[in-house]
């Protein structure tokens, strides 16, 4: 029997004889071991949950500033919902290790409070999706007051559940204390007899020790091997990366951020990150961005330049199995290009906004037949200050009635791809309602959120104005040519008619001797024959038959006179006579459709007896004399003023003529007063006037004769047009 062989039998003998005790014993040990295991087993799941959730969860807010400051949509999306997926795995592992309903209860609300975040990111990040990328960033501050206090509470039920955790295993530790305590008993009461079964349960425990050295240099070497593959991952990507702890010590640097410091990873490792940057501003900084993340256990991004380069650094905050902060990883993002590309952008689409904003013509852009931008010319084209007012109006409302179904119309084709016609003329419709004619061309552009319709207005009423007010020119050329050749034709039939009755008159006078000569030579008794013509009135019929030709004489010259191309001469002139010539051509103007007559108008004139010559040219004040007559005429006659009266005074003032035309019709308002001299400017119905009138005459006085012309009128009272006419 071999020393191994007895050993084996005395193991056996002593086991027989203390199988009782022993097994007590080995029971007792075995119930303190599954205990002890148990706490601690559920302390470890629940705490290493926990510390997934919270890491989990800060990676949840990373992506959604990440999206917010134009990051890659559907990249980041995709771990959100991967995420959710392993926030789900964390509760069922929680559930599982739960061991009672307090913490089952806590489990529950946390589980809630981080649904309820995570939904609610979710639903914030689908709307930033619809976003443009540029404009994604500013849902920041509606992220903070939505989605932060969502978080913030769903941390705080974590620390509860990690409370609740710490407060089981310590009160099954003092169960454990009471149990071993009983063991202690029973063992003392077996020592003799335990002897053996220490030494077997020591041979067993030192295979166990064996077992788990083993199985630790595995994990190791598992352990060894993922940091290897994380330490390559860090060394790949083209961003600098540290751990370091509070103080800013260096624990861990990747590649490029060695390089990015100029020197070796190995050497920078227990280095103080601070001590890494200059001007100490840049450094000061950064001190006080970690000691942010430290204070709110929440990550902080920045930004600063150093050396002409951008950086975007984001230090996120690293927990101990407490919770508290005990590291912090940076993460380091250079954004030179990024930020050049992006101001590149920003000026350019500056550049391309002031060009559509100052264009002189009118632009807008419609979809669904609503206006979503127009221009400053636009606008102003229709007779608004602000372009807010358009935004969002139909298009149909500023074009007239009859032509809104053409334009709209157009509007679609357009949109579906069909042609329309280039300078499309059409009528619109001010603010005011005020119709006017433009020129509207029309196509598509087609931007990310679909096709737009682009529209571009010209107003021309002022070249249709012209045109018309060229036309009329023309037509008033060939009027006057008319004009001067039939005042020609008619001044010989006149002169003759007024020759004659100077003959009949002399014929017929009693005291002319050859006359009674001829009535002796017939038996005519010639003086009672004048007292028959006297009595029947002949004598009088032949004075107005002389006058009325004389007058007629007197309106084919005035006309022959006006009708001649004006010539720039001055000549001393003297202005009441030409005001009387003026009256006397105005008095000849009546119009059936403008519904005034001159002859029902008292005119009273007030001319200075000692007033010098002026040095004028007659014709361009003929011109205007007739242009203030008949304005006043046409407004006492629309007004219907009772007793239409115009009253014209001429005299000297220092060294300038003055002239003045007072009516009293109805006046104006201080606003048509001021702009009653403005080109096309008109208060009369469309037809019955160009606006060109005082225009024209304002000019003349003004440029061609160095004067003053102007104004004064109340509503009510008439209107008092003053001419002052230099001297010198």
């Amino acid at each position: 029997m071999s020393i191994r062989f007895k050993i084996g039998i005395l193991a056996l003998v002593v086991t027989a004889c203390v199988s009782v005790m022993a097994l007590t014993a080995i029971f007792s040990v075995r119930n303190l071991s599954d205990e002890v295991d148990l706490l601690r087993t559920h302390q470890i799941i629940t705490q290493l949950s926990v510390v997934k959730l919270s890491r989990d969860m800060n990676y949840l807010s990373r992506l959604s500033r990440d999206i917010m400051l134009g990051g890659d949509y559907e990249r980041d999306i995709k771990a959100v919902n991967d995420i959710a997926d392993k926030v789900s795995n964390h509760f069922d592992l929680l559930y599982k290790a739960a061991d009672n309903f307090e913490t089952k209860g806590l489990i529950t609300k946390a589980h809630y409070d981080t649904n309820d975040w995570l939904n609610s990111t979710k639903v914030v990040l689908a709307e930033l999706g619809k976003n443009p990328t540029e404009d994604r960033h500013k849902a920041y501050k509606e992220y903070e007051r939505d989605i932060t206090p969502k978080a913030m509470k769903a941390r705080e039920s974590f620390e509860k559940i990690l409370q609740c955790s710490e407060k089981d295993f310590k009160g099954g530790g003092e169960v454990f204390e009471n149990t071993m305590a009983r063991s202690a008993t029973a063992v003392i009461i077996v020592s003799i007899t335990a002897i053996v079964i220490i030494v077997l349960s020591f041979v067993v425990i030192l295979r166990t020790i064996l077992i788990e050295i083993e199985n630790r240099r595995h994990a190791e070497e598992a352990l060894s091997a993922s940091d290897k593959t994380a330490r390559a991952l860090l060394d790949g990507i083209d961003n600098s990366t540290y751990l370091i702890d509070p103080d800013g010590i260096v624990l861990a640097i990747n590649a490029t951020a060695a390089k990015r410091a100029g020197k070796d990873a190995n050497k920078l490792v227990g280095s103080c990150l601070w001590d890494f940057y200059l001007p100490s501003g840049i450094s000061h900084k950064r001190k006080q961005m970690a000691a942010q993340v430290i204070a709110t256990c929440r990550a902080a991004r920045f930004e600063d330049e150093r050396n002409g380069l951008i950086f975007d650094h984001t230090y996120y905050p690293v927990f101990n199995d407490a919770g508290a902060v005990v590291k912090i990883a940076v993460m380091s993002i250079d954004v030179t290009e990024q930020k050049k590309a992006l101001k590149a952008l920003e000026e350019s689409e500056k550049r391309f906004r002031t060009l559509i904003e100052d264009a002189p013509i009118g632009i807008s852009m419609s979809r669904d037949l609503r206006y979503t931008y127009v221009n400053r010319a636009y606008t102003t084209i229709f007779g608004f200050n602000d372009p807010s007012e358009l935004i969002g109006t139909y298009i149909g409302d500023r074009i007239a009635p009859q032509c809104r179904s053409e334009i709209t119309g157009l509007v679609r084709r357009c949109l579906d791809g069909g042609k329309v016609p280039f300078e499309f003329e059409t009528i619109g419709m001010r603010k005011d309602g005020l119709r006017f004619p433009c020129y509207v061309d029309i196509t598509k552009l087609t931007f990310d959120d679909g096709p737009m319709s682009i529209s571009f207005t010209r107003d021309f009423t002022e070249r249709k104005q012209a045109w018309d007010l060229m036309i009329q020119t023309e037509k008033m050329v060939m009027i006057g040519g008319l004009a001067a050749g039939m005042a020609h034709e008619i001044n010989n039939p006149v002169g003759i008619i007024i020759q004659n009755l100077q003959n009949i008159e002399r014929r017929l006078a009693v005291d002319s001797p050859d006359n009674q000569a001829v009535a002796d030579g017939l038996g005519i008794n010639l003086p009672q024959v004048g007292s028959y013509l006297d009595k029947r009135g002949i004598f009088k019929l032949l004075v107005t038959i002389r006058n009325a030709g004389e007058r007629t004489a007197r309106i084919v010259s005035n006309m022959l006179q006006f009708s001649r191309k004006s010539d720039s001469e001055h000549k001393l002139s003297d202005l009441p006579l030409v005001i009387e010539r003026t009256m006397e051509m105005a008095a000849n103007d009546y119009d059936l459709m403008k519904k005034y007559n001159f002859n029902s108008i008292n005119f009273v004139r007030h001319f200075s007896p000692d007033l010098p010559q002026v040095k004028v040219n007659v014709t361009e004040i003929e011109q205007v004399m007739i242009n203030i007559l008949k304005n006043s005429a046409q407004a006492m006659s629309c007004y219907g003023t009772p007793d239409p009266e115009i009253n014209l005074s001429a005299y000297r003032e220092d060294q300038m003529v003055v002239v003045k035309v007072a009516d009293n019709g109805p006046g104006m308002d201080e606003q048509t007063r001021k702009r009653i001299f403005e080109p096309f400017f008109t208060t009369k119905e469309v037809g019955f006037g160009t606006g060109l009138g005082l225009f024209v005459s304002y000019t003349l006085i003004t440029q061609s004769h160095k004067g003053v012309f102007t104004v004064d009128s109340i509503p009510g009272n008439g209107a008092c047009f003053t001419i002052k006419l230099p001297l010198d």
